[in-house]
């Protein structure tokens, strides 16, 4: 892959917003942040094909762009970061047109994609978008059947390198900026699947 291998996965508006966003809340190209956000795509890609499961890949990825933005200042409030996520995704997306369902779809994988427990039922890309971003983090500890063959030639392909140091930072962030937030990320989102969109 290039270095700009995200651009070679967009092909709506959508997906070029969600990745222009991104990149504007990350101050650069192909960051550490990037190539997780691409590998987790990549993975989810992977995972559903590997179990013949039909995703949604425009709403795949543009969860994947966004699933982190509200670590970052952009879209940081004081709130939970992936409920920051979640709104800040819904803003983007609402000029699209997307059907409610489906942008809800979208919603949920940004702002469950830290839940300890399986999210089937919020539709296939918010639980394989948790899975890849867990195999991302955690090769070592979560592979959810990819293969290590795949994986390393992933990572070959979209390096690491960086990405903890990204969420380190990120997470130094959220414990001087909103430490009372940090336990809530692993919790239910007060925002439910039948909850309004905000």
């Amino acid at each position: 892959m290039t270095a700009l291998a995200a651009d070679g996965v967009v092909s709506t508006a959508a997906e070029r917003a969600s990745l222009d966003a991104l990149r504007q809340a990350t101050g650069g190209i192909d960051t550490p942040m990037e190539r997780h956000c691409l590998r987790v795509f990549l993975m989810v890609e992977r995972l559903a094909a590997d179990r013949s499961i039909g995703i949604d890949r425009e709403v795949t990825l543009c969860a994947s762009y966004l699933f982190e933005i509200g670590a970052y200042p952009l879209a940081a409030s004081p709130d939970v970061y992936t409920t920051d996520g979640r709104r800040f995704a819904e803003r983007l997306l609402e000029s699209f047109g997307w059907p409610d369902a489906r942008l809800r779809r979208c919603l949920d994988a940004i702002e469950r994609h830290h839940q300890l427990r399986a999210q089937w039922q919020y539709e296939a890309e918010v639980e394989l978008l948790r899975c890849a971003d867990l195999v991302d983090a955690f090769p070592a500890f979560f592979r959810f059947g990819l293969s290590r063959a795949w994986l390393a030639d992933l990572f070959r392909r979209l390096p690491r390198n960086g990405l903890y140091g990204t969420i380190l930072a990120g997470v130094g962030a959220m414990l001087r900026e909103r430490p009372s937030t940090i336990p809530r990320i692993f919790m239910p989102p007060r925002s439910g699947r039948d909850g309004p969109l905000r």
